[in-house]
């Protein structure tokens, strides 16, 4: 399924590597997948955006559940937020999409929270700055709230829409960075996108790369690989290849050096990244969710679209 050598270009602040790429799937039929998705419609571009992207997508096996909430001060213009839900409605439904509406009335941070638990859906969908289309009121916090205490993969999305060209996924190797590699290589994607592999260390951690040891590594007296910092770096990007080119995915292998939310900005607006691809902790001692110093940052500051993977689960399975 693939051919050619690990090849490797370098540059001061990065090093990019070629590792052996799989034949590209191709779209040819509809994806048989089935695919639960609940979108927040607060009526802001950015969601609006969304439909967008779920109108591209290759989504043929899919429930789209679109929920806007309305609050004690917001009751008169529940008309509008009808009207608002009907046309996402029927939007997703040219695109032979499975969609159905809710309205609840409430706090929008706890009612996405319950519908959330009450239908463990594969993905949720909120706009990333969360402005209210009628009475212009931020909703940022919200969307703070939802994402710190979700235990589903969801996508903080940002307008505008131009397509999923580029995809960036920034694994730090841990069992979590695994878990979202996994649940981006299932997900349906549109033909022609690309998964770049970015990898950061401290700029201390940089070391001479010794080619030879790092295709060939010799076990220690235990039995493990000995490894030093860098070809742990190298490994790190190089489990996350094989398991998107499992699923037949492009990618491209990219090591930076330096403070990750800073290259990691950085890399995102020299490549034109249309989606940021994270995992996320699991439940801490206190069984709260902890989304980590990197993620929270991202959010607040990264210019694309960010989805965020808070664990391992059968996310996409057949119907």
């Amino acid at each position: 399924m693939s051919s050619g050598k690990l090849t490797k270009r370098s540059s001061d602040m990065s090093r990019e590597y070629d590792f052996p790429q799989p034949i590209r799937r191709v779209t040819l039929h509809p994806y048989r997948r089935y695919l639960s998705i609940l979108l927040a419609d607060d009526g802001s571009p950015d969601v609006l955006a969304a439909v967008d992207l779920l109108v591209d997508l290759p989504l043929y096996n899919c429930t789209v559940t679109v929920l806007s909430v309305v609050s004690q001060t917001e009751k008169k213009n529940v008309l509008f937020r009808e009207a608002s839900l009907e046309q996402t409605r029927q939007r997703l439904e040219q695109a032979e999409l499975c969609a159905r509406t809710m309205l609840k009335e409430g706090s929008a941070a706890e009612v996405i929270l319950q519908v959330a638990e009450e239908l463990s859906p594969h993905l949720v969908i909120l706009g990333a700055n969360g402005l209210h289309h009628a009475l212009g009121v931020m909703l940022g916090g919200v969307v703070e709230k939802v994402v710190e205490q979700i235990h589903r993969p969801v996508l903080v999305f940002r307008e505008p829409y131009r397509g999923l060209r580029n995809i960036g996924f920034f694994t730090d190797g841990s069992s979590h960075a695994e878990a979202a590699a996994e649940y981006l290589g299932k997900f349906p994607l549109p033909d022609g996108a690309k998964i770049h592999i970015v990898h950061v260390t401290p700029t201390l951690a940089m070391q001479p790369i010794d080619r030879e040891a790092l295709q060939q590594p010799k076990p220690n007296g235990n039995g493990k690989t000995k490894t030093g910092l860098l070809p742990d770096a190298d490994q790190i990007l190089r489990r996350a290849t094989l398991i998107l080119e499992k699923h037949e995915l492009p990618t491209r292998a990219v090591l930076l050096q330096g403070d990750p939310c800073e290259q990691i900005r950085d890399y995102v607006s020299k490549v034109a990244i249309d989606l940021v691809v994270l995992g996320a902790r699991g439940l801490s001692k206190g069984h709260t969710w902890q989304l980590g110093s990197l993620p929270r940052k991202l959010l607040h500051y990264c210019p694309c679209s960010t989805l965020i993977v808070k664990e391992s689960l059968a996310v996409i399975h057949p119907n």
